[in-house]
């Protein structure tokens, strides 16, 4: 054989070996995996099945859930922890602002909530096309796994105070708020913090030991994922598998560490432990719980009011509502054990969130319950014993929201984008009352007094006085109505035909009591459009008539 030959020879046959280990071990991963490999799913920034950019490649969102999920945060000094990722939308500075070509939606809550963003995405952006609206949907998902109210409120303000704005501030939420509210009151920290507070803060020293660890584990998850999608090898199926198994040991190992360290027997300080609430029994606890969860939404509907955003609320489904869902066989063997959930008590707590949820439309907040969007698919649409989907049950999910959300759409995607708000002038509101919501006076009761002195301010803002004001009284029970006209009609978004915009609202939306030493002074702060505005006309109102008007007339 000639020198020529045997090159010829030996390279084929180191092809053909290559080859071969290449088809074993996509046969391997296959096997090992359920799947067939690709660099999508093994070596990417995102998971198909819906991981979000800031956790680690290869995450199986689809499989049975597990707490691996909860190893990938850092604290945060006002939401209580956050994503590990720079690049995250929960750490991006500057944050998101509006822009006239789109309209920008803010999506929080818990894992739920982050692995269903994508899912939104695509049916806001198909609704978009099939309604003809010209603006483009941008969803930013602010979402991350554990969290629970109140840490969304925070979440909202934070990005608000930091000069970011919204277009449509959407919160899905309702599981973690029962099931990590138990687990933080079973080891006696308060209910309301954050999931796993207590391993935070305040270590002792076999605890800064295994903080150690994680941090190594962590970064050694970092590397993986740094030169997973950059390896020369990262094409061959061989590589594939070693990556991956890499990964799951990296994260098997910081859930090692993590479960070690939330076991560690010890006291815990009060900043550990917060403050101590004597609940009598779970019950109470769970009461608490929704309470915390009301009180929240209705506060971020008036905080993304304030922000020139609208507001919607959805309760997430779930497996454990009585009769929400005929469960096919796949759910009721894999995913349904009551007994490992018995914390949330979803079969008692659901009729509070009933209560509760009803207490937030009458306060005119868009709140939906969604838990019944299943109940006539007996199709497999949860993945685990917790409450996370299949893609088709995120599909019906973002469609029933998409649903709800139609009009705030079409009102968005006519109008321009709102102007970012000036800073110092968001609107403050009195303490929110729980449930049974008392009514308001009748809405015909005359008001006794002259109205509200009202002026225009720097910045925008529309301001209304009254001294020596009471509250409740009809100056702050009674409707009032604020009727903008442009200098230019082609600036009224919709009901042209007035030839103003109306801008009605109620105090309890945008007025505050301040205190003076001469009594107390009813303030009201409306922010006005970006447009030019020829004239406006405002007032007082109830079913009978007009009660007071007055009316500014604005040089050009």
């Amino acid at each position: 054989m000639t020198f020529r030959k045997k090159i010829l020879f030996y390279s084929l046959l180191t092809l053909f070996t290559l080859a071969a280990l290449e088809g074993i071990s996509r046969l391997a991963y296959y096997l090992a995996f359920a799947e067939w490999y690709s660099l999508t799913p093994s070596l990417s920034a995102a998971d198909p099945a819906g991981a979000a950019p800031d956790e680690p490649a290869g995450l199986a969102r689809q499989a049975p859930y597990t707490p691996r999920q909860q190893t990938f945060r850092i604290s945060h000094p006002y939401y209580g922890f956050t994503a590990l990722s720079p690049v995250s939308p929960l750490n991006a500075m500057p944050p998101p602002k509006t822009n006239p070509d789109t309209v920008l939606i803010a999506l929080l809550g818990g894992s739920v909530a982050r692995d269903a963003a994508p899912h939104l995405q695509q049916a806001l952006t198909q609704y978009f096309t099939d309604q003809g609206l010209a603006k483009e949907p941008v969803v930013i998902s602010l979402a991350y796994s554990a969290m629970k109210q109140p840490q969304q409120l925070h979440i909202a303000a934070f990005m608000l105070a930091m000069g970011g704005n919204f277009d449509i501030i959407v919160n899905l939420d309702g599981y973690n708020e029962l099931a990590y509210s138990w687990l933080n009151f079973n080891k006696d920290v308060f209910p309301s913090f954050p999931y796993q507070w207590e391993n935070q803060v305040s270590l002792t020293r076999d605890e800064i030991a295994l903080a150690g660890q994680i941090r190594a584990a962590r970064s050694q998850l970092a590397q993986l994922q740094q030169t997973g999608p950059t390896s020369p090898f990262r094409y061959t199926a061989l590589y594939g598998i070693i990556h991956r198994y890499q990964t799951r040991q990296a994260e098997t190992r910081i859930l090692q560490l993590n479960y070690e360290m939330s076991n560690l027997g010890r006291a815990r300080s009060l900043e550990q432990q917060g403050p101590y609430v004597p609940f009598r029994k779970s019950s109470d606890m769970r009461r608490e719980t929704v309470s915390v969860w009301y009180r929240s939404s209705a506060l971020l509907s008036r905080l993304a009011a304030a922000g020139g955003a609208d507001y919607y609320h959805f309760l997430q489904p779930n497996q454990y509502i009585p009769n929400s869902k005929p469960l096919s066989p796949e759910e009721l063997q894999n995913y349904y054990r009551p007994g490992q959930v018995k914390s949330t008590d979803y079969p008692n707590t659901y009729p509070l969130f009933q209560q509760f949820g009803q207490a937030l439309q009458q306060r005119g907040v868009p709140y939906f319950d969604l838990t019944q969007i299943f109940n006539d698919h007996p199709e497999t649409l949860y993945t685990d014993e917790c409450c996370h989907l299949t893609p088709r049950g995120y599909q019906l999910l973002a469609a029933a929201m998409v649903q709800r959300l139609a009009p705030a759409l079409q009102r968005r995607a006519a109008a321009r984008a709102a102007a970012p708000v000036p800073a110092g002038v968001l609107t403050m509101a009195a303490p929110l009352p729980l449930p049974p919501v008392t009514p308001n006076p009748p809405p015909d009761a005359p008001a006794t007094e002259p109205g509200f002195q009202v002026s225009l301010q720097p910045g925008n803002l529309l301001l209304y006085t009254r001294e020596n004001c009471a509250s409740p009284s009809p100056h702050t029970t009674t409707p009032f109505f604020l009727h903008i006209t442009p200098a230019d009609p082609a600036d009224l978004p919709t009901h042209r035909h007035h030839g103003f915009a109306n801008w009605d609202f109620l105090f309890t939306d945008a007025g505050f009591r301040a205190d003076r030493p001469n009594g107390r002074n009813c303030i009201v702060e409306r922010i006005l459009p970006d447009y030019p505005i020829a004239h406006i006309r405002t007032g007082q109102f109830n079913p009978a008539g007009e009660i007071w008007s007055t009316e500014l007339s604005i040089a050009p």
